[in-house]
């Protein structure tokens, strides 16, 4: 019981001293960059949740599990905090990512229909509301966003514009881009959008490609990414009292936190390299 008692005034300890030291200087900067980042995810992928509120869970269960290792002394735990710290922005960078391929592979098809629907519709919205129910989602779930804007007194420009930036896809913004160039310009707008369709479609058939030839680079830095955790594991079947050793001293805290430390560097490090821009 005492045990357990402890354990808790230790974490509202660490709860406190953590909400100290970001109230207020560069950690609090660090904190709103992180939450802006996060509800960008959530904007996004149309999740309802508070940014905040989920990274202080967040970070509240990476130091909880934190606290147990080193009061358990056991390093499978003590090596589940870098991945439970890893894992939500893994996980909806993973999300965001099909998300924009799936959309990059609907945006040549759309351009071809919106083109066709602004033939027989007196205005651009129309011709928006129109081609909704020839597209899946989720475009379609963004399109009907931009039409319920401007539905709400939100003039289709920044509409569009704001949801380039929602997206942050290059092949999204510059086909919102073309769409705004076009209402300006007063061209052939039905024209552009055809023209356009075809370059896009030789786009998509170039990041399919990219994506094909960096498929091999993201296997291998999931290897990678999972090689410890097998040898950890390895090592701890053939002599248990080999690492928990580890725990036990300041010098082997220091080693196990730079390892983890140059784990996830290596890590980023891979992903970035992986990451290619036509």
């Amino acid at each position: 019981m005492n045990s357990w008692v402890s354990i808790a005034l230790l974490v509202a300890g660490s709860a406190l001293a953590a909400y100290l030291a970001i109230a207020g200087g560069p950690i609090e900067q660090i904190w709103r960059r992180h939450t802006r980042h996060l509800q960008g995810y959530f904007s996004m992928l149309f999740i309802n949740a508070s940014a905040s509120r989920v990274a202080a869970c967040h970070m509240a269960s990476c130091a909880a599990l934190l606290i147990l290792a080193g009061l358990s002394a056991s390093l499978s735990l003590a090596f589940l905090v870098p991945v439970l710290a890893g894992f939500p922005s893994f996980y909806l960078e993973r999300r965001q990512l099909k998300k924009r391929v799936l959309l990059s592979e609907q945006l040549a098809p759309w351009l071809t229909i919106l083109s066709n629907s602004l033939k027989s519709a007196p205005n651009i919205t129309d011709a928006f509301e129109a081609s909704t129910a020839l597209v899946q989602s989720p475009l379609r779930e963004e399109i009907e966003l931009l039409i319920k804007e401007v539905q709400m007194g939100e003039h289709l420009d920044f509409a569009m514009k704001r949801s380039a930036e929602r997206i942050r896809s290059p092949l999204y913004s510059s086909v919102m881009t073309t769409l705004l160039i076009g209402r300006k310009s007063g061209g052939n707008l039905p024209k552009i959008l055809s023209e356009s369709s075809g370059i896009l479609r030789e786009m998509e058939r170039l990041e399919g490609v990219v994506r094909t030839k960096t498929a091999e680079g993201k296997s291998q830095t999931f290897v990678m990414a999972l090689l410890p955790f097998v040898i950890v594991a390895a090592l701890n079947r053939v002599d248990p009292t080999m690492l928990p050793k580890l725990l036990e001293s300041r010098g082997g805290m220091i080693i196990l936190t730079i390892s983890i430390g140059l784990w996830l560097g290596s890590i980023a490090l891979a992903r970035r390299i992986v990451q290619v821009d036509i």
